[in-house]
């Protein structure tokens, strides 16, 4: 723990570096497609795209063990069986 506490500047920086470009990107969608937004909203959309990017790793990386491991299967939603009608489905209006 130790160790980790005396990299916190190199830690802030690696951070500083990975979050700040996504949070630039708000600003710059603001400006070239939603002017009517706020500064603060934009800085948001930011965050957002950076959990959303950070999200995919997570989900990328356990898909690709997934798929080593031989695991491929679906559990598929349980449906009530509907009863069988003749004739049309939806009615228009």
């Amino acid at each position: 723990m130790a160790a980790l506490l005396d990299r916190w500047p190199l830690i802030l920086v690696l951070a500083a570096v990975s979050v700040t470009p996504f949070v630039l990107w708000g600003p710059v969608y603001r400006r070239d497609h939603a002017p009517d937004a706020s500064f603060a909203r934009s800085l948001v959309w930011g965050l957002a795209l950076w959990l959303y990017a950070y999200h995919l790793f997570v989900v990328s990386a356990r898909a690709f063990v997934r798929m080593l491991r031989g695991r491929n299967g679906w559990a598929k939603t349980r449906r009530n069986a509907e009863p069988v009608t003749a004739g049309p489905v939806a009615l228009e209006s």
